[in-house]
């Protein structure tokens, strides 16, 4: 019995463990990977500015608002790597999509979007995500802007 149970639960993990790579884009052509974008409507809720961040798999991340793309910088193989092994975690990726603070009623839309290689993609985020795992992926992607900066 405890034999069956085993190899049952070695069963589970192969198959967990595959699910999770199997989709992560890797062509290297520059197609879109991860995307981060953080808005808030001032004044008139029409006029929404949208930052964006653009993680590609040709290992460049771009920053910008709205559609125009203000900063395009490389991003080293290590760093490119970590947040891609983050990002496409089971840890992350099993996260709710719906990552609203429901404490607070104003404040910024931020949403995470990772994009798989079937053409699929599964956005996280809401108003003020406080959840930890969402914030470590944004503060991960910042982080490289910042080293760019110095």
């Amino acid at each position: 019995m405890k034999k069956k149970i085993l190899i049952i639960l070695l069963l589970l993990l192969i198959c967990c463990a595959c699910g999770v790579t199997k989709n992560i884009i890797r062509s290297g052509k520059g197609d879109l990977v991860l995307e981060y974008t953080s808005s808030s409507a001032f004044g008139n809720a029409s006029e929404k500015e949208v930052y964006f961040i653009k993680l590609y798999d040709d290992k460049t991340i771009s920053t910008g608002y709205n559609d125009t793309i203000k900063n395009k910088i490389d991003v080293s193989d290590d760093d490119y790597q970590k947040i891609i092994d983050y990002a496409f975690s089971s840890s992350f990726t099993n996260l709710k999509e719906d990552l609203t603070d429901d404490r607070v009623m104003d404040g910024s839309s931020n949403y995470i979007t990772l994009f798989f290689e079937d053409g699929t993609s599964k956005k996280y985020g809401g108003l003020n995500p406080t959840n930890k795992k969402f914030v470590k992926l944004y503060e991960m992607l910042e982080g490289l802007l910042e080293e760019e900066e110095k």
